[in-house]
């Protein structure tokens, strides 16, 4: 059998208890390494610059419908 080494020992964890009343308790505990740290990184990164494009492009059709808008008025 092959064996693979681990990419890294350093791991990084977290656990949360959060307790809702008597009857609702949620127990949480993740686990990264290092190269996922990055990963998640990067992933949020991208989600927050391809957010701000979508705002910026929402912003410029409204702009473009609101002056098409005023073109259509009748003049008095």
């Amino acid at each position: 059998m092959r064996s693979f080494k681990r990419l890294s020992k350093d791991r990084q964890t977290a656990n949360a208890s959060v307790q809702l009343g008597n009857w609702v308790k949620l127990d949480a505990r993740t686990d990264f390494s290092p190269t996922g740290l990055i990963a998640v990184g990067v992933l949020v990164s991208g989600i927050l610059l391809s957010t701000s494009v979508l705002v910026a492009a929402a912003g410029r059709a409204k702009a473009r419908r609101l002056a098409t808008r005023e073109d259509r008025k009748l003049l008095p």
